[in-house]
């Protein structure tokens, strides 16, 4: 009898879950991955934002394809630096992958990201420009999820980095 409520069970996960994907299909990014040729981008580290209390990574590679490395609750690059080698190494799910693209010094970057039914992805969009070859200024957002757009004013550093991971992934071809 439990093994009968089991195989039921499982089989009643199996089609909840076929039919959240087809209900709710990861949406598709609209930048085309294109390989980063230039110089105005260093590649051999990455780009940290911090707020007050918070530091966001993105690592960015020369086939064009950008990785977030998770957002971490401090200021000490440090820890961050301890603690991102954990994660990025465990995580790396889809909506942590996206494209970039530079146009003169114009950036643009495209990610996935939770959608808000929390069973899908969409996508996240921030473009701005290239201060220098360690700096870029982000200044709109775009969340498809919610159809919003907004005026952000996010300025990116660089740090070098040895343990950077590989851009490899399933997602971006």
């Amino acid at each position: 009898m439990k093994t009968m409520i089991l195989i039921t069970l499982m089989g009643c996960l199996v089609l909840f879950f076929s039919c959240c994907s087809t209900l709710y299909p990861d949406e598709k990014l609209t930048l085309q991955r294109i390989d980063y040729q230039g110089n105005k981008l260093r590649t051999d580290g990455y780009y940290y934002f911090q707020e007050p209390n918070r530091t966001s990574i993105h690592f960015l590679y020369k086939n064009g394809i950008i990785l977030y490395a998770y957002s971490y609750p401090t200021n000490d690059l440090n820890i961050v630096e301890k603690e991102m080698i954990n994660y990025i190494y465990l995580n790396k799910s889809k909506d942590h992958w996206g494209v970039f693209l530079v146009d003169s010094n114009v950036i643009q970057y495209e990610r996935w990201i939770e959608a808000p039914s929390g069973v899908s992805v969409c996508f996240y969009r921030c473009s701005g420009y290239i201060e220098n070859d360690s700096t870029l200024h982000f200044m709109e957002s775009y969340y498809s999820g919610r159809n919003e757009t907004k005026q952000i004013d996010e300025v990116w550093h660089f740090k070098q980095f040895e343990n950077k991971p590989d851009s490899t992934n399933t997602y971006i071809k």
